[in-house]
C-alpha cells in the first residue's frame, strides 16, 4: 500500500537537455519587460510538473509561454529575474549537449551542469495571471477590417520560429489580443500580441 509520502511529487529538482532549456529561455525572455522598476515583468516565470517545464513572460504588450517535456521531478512556480535568466542562458550555451539540473531550495535556485553552477535568489511578488487571457484567445478567428501592431515585435517571433519558418496570426476581434502560433520541434509555444492604437 502506498503512503502519502510515497505519492508525493518532488517539486525541487528536474533535469533536461541544455539545448532545449536554452531554446526555451531565449524565446521566452525576449518577451520579458525591460523596466527594472516592474520586477514581476522584468522576469521569467518557470514551473515544472507532470513532465512539462513551462516558462512564460510578458511586457504588457505581448505574452508568451513555452513548454518542454522532461523526465522525473518538478519545480515549484518560481519567478526569476531577467538578469538571472541571462546567466542561465550563458550556462546553457556551454552545455547544449549535456543535461542541466534545476534545483530549488527555499527562495533560491541553482542551475548546474558538469560542475558549472549558477545560484541566485528568486523574486518575490506574483506573476500576472495569464491562463484566462490564453483561454479567451482560443476562440474562433474573426474577420476584422484592420489591426495595428508594433512590427518590431514580430522580429522576436521570427527568431523563436527559426530561419525560414512561418508563424501564423489569428485575429479574435477588434481591440483584442492577436494569437500568434509558433510551431517548434520540441517546444510547444503559445503567444499573444496586443494591438496598438492607430490614427489614419
Amino acid at each position: 500500500m502506498n503512503t502519502m509520502e510515497e505519492n508525493k511529487v518532488d517539486l525541487t529538482s528536474l533535469e533536461l537537455e541544455g539545448g532545449l532549456l536554452l531554446e526555451l529561455l531565449e524565446g521566452v525572455s525576449s518577451h520579458a519587460g525591460k523596466d527594472k522598476s516592474l520586477p514581476t515583468l522584468n522576469a521569467v516565470h518557470i514551473a515544472g510538473a507532470g513532465g512539462d517545464l513551462i516558462a512564460k513572460a510578458t511586457d504588457r504588450y505581448r505574452l508568451i509561454e513555452g513548454a518542454v517535456r522532461y523526465g522525473d521531478g518538478g519545480l515549484e512556480p518560481s519567478l526569476v529575474s531577467l538578469e538571472d535568466i541571462k546567466r542561465i542562458i550563458t550556462l546553457c550555451k556551454a552545455h547544449k549537449a549535456n543535461l542541466v539540473s534545476i534545483t530549488r531550495l527555499g527562495n533560491a535556485i541553482s542551475v548546474s551542469s558538469l560542475g558549472d553552477v549558477a545560484t541566485f535568489d528568486l523574486l518575490g511578488g506574483t506573476f500576472p495571471p495569464t491562463e484566462e487571457l490564453f483561454a479567451k484567445s482560443e476562440s474562433d478567428p474573426v474577420a476584422i477590417e484592420g489591426v495595428a501592431f508594433n512590427p518590431a515585435l514580430m522580429a522576436d517571433y521570427a527568431k523563436i520560429a527559426g530561419k525560414g519558418a512561418a508563424i501564423k496570426v489569428y485575429f479574435t476581434g477588434a481591440g483584442k489580443p492577436m494569437r500568434v502560433r509558433i510551431t517548434g520541434d520540441k517546444i510547444t509555444w503559445r503567444a499573444l500580441l496586443m494591438p496598438m492604437r492607430y490614427v489614419d
